[in-house]
């Protein structure tokens, strides 16, 4: 199969953390969950500050490449990928837990 080809699902999941999240309790799931939605939107400052220093020409498009780019695209994956795992721990858990602000 091409990758134009490939069917982008809505749904990921990640099967490695729905088996260590197996026979949990729902307090401690819960715990995982919000701890998870800290991480991601420290992760979400943390690419959002590498893309306020990009120069303008990078955050356009017109320029690409380099160590401060590269950066911020890894940024940018870390914070991605720990959606994921948010997105599968509310998944688990079957709705979303209030968090606090900070």
């Amino acid at each position: 199969m091409e990758p134009e080809d490939a069917t982008v699902t809505d749904k990921l999941e990640l099967r490695a953390v729905i088996g260590l999240t197996r026979g949990l309790p729902l307090a401690d799931l819960e715990g995982l969950t919000v701890g998870a939605i800290h991480t991601h939107r420290n992760l979400v400052e943390k690419a959002d500050q590498l893309f306020q220093a990009l120069p303008e020409d990078y955050k356009s498009g017109a320029a690409v490449g380099g160590a401060q780019h590269i950066a911020y695209i890894e940024a940018c994956m870390d914070m991605h990928a720990q959606m994921s795992v948010v997105n599968t721990l509310v998944d688990i858990l079957g709705y979303i837990p209030k968090v606090c602000v900070n």
